[in-house]
């Protein structure tokens, strides 16, 4: 895919993950979102995930960074970490730091990107887990956006 071979002119990627959750979060008197290490809450309800350059290859655009949601008196916590955007035979998923099994990846959602350098998602089965079965697979969630240098 032609994205992938942009690398050089990418800033990042932004992500709102999925409007539903994050008003359920904002629902809760203790519901929080929290960008970490070096990801950056827009004014879009997107969180932007800063191109990691260093450790980026021809079929992974890794990202890097977290986005922490919590509420239910720390009952419930979701972690999106280290975003990665994955050439997986035919088919790009993002995949993020697997939450349950320590140094693996989880692919998360299935991104049909477009020319427009956005792309549709649909939750996967292993993403669906992250969200202890709230959200069924094929669920549309929001949609992934390339951030380009000097552009956005």
């Amino acid at each position: 895919m032609k994205i992938f071979e942009q690398k050089a002119q990418i800033a990042g990627l932004a992500w709102g993950v999925h409007e539903p959750f994050r008003d359920y979060i904002n629902r809760m008197s203790d519901g929080h979102m929290y960008a970490l290490e070096g990801a950056e809450l827009l004014e879009t309800e997107e969180t932007f995930f800063p191109l990691d350059t260093q450790r980026t290859s021809a079929d992974a655009l890794r990202f890097i960074g977290s986005l922490q949601f919590t509420g239910h008196h720390g009952m419930l916590a979701v972690r999106i970490q280290q975003p990665w955007l994955q050439q997986v035979d035919d088919m790009t998923a993002l995949t993020i730091t697997d939450p349950f099994e320590e140094n693996a990846r989880m692919p998360m959602v299935h991104v049909e990107l477009g020319n427009d350098s956005a792309g549709s998602t649909q939750l996967m089965e292993e993403g669906a887990d992250v969200f202890m079965g709230n959200y069924r697979t094929n669920t549309a969630f929001d949609p992934v956006r390339i951030v380009w240098i000097g552009k956005d």
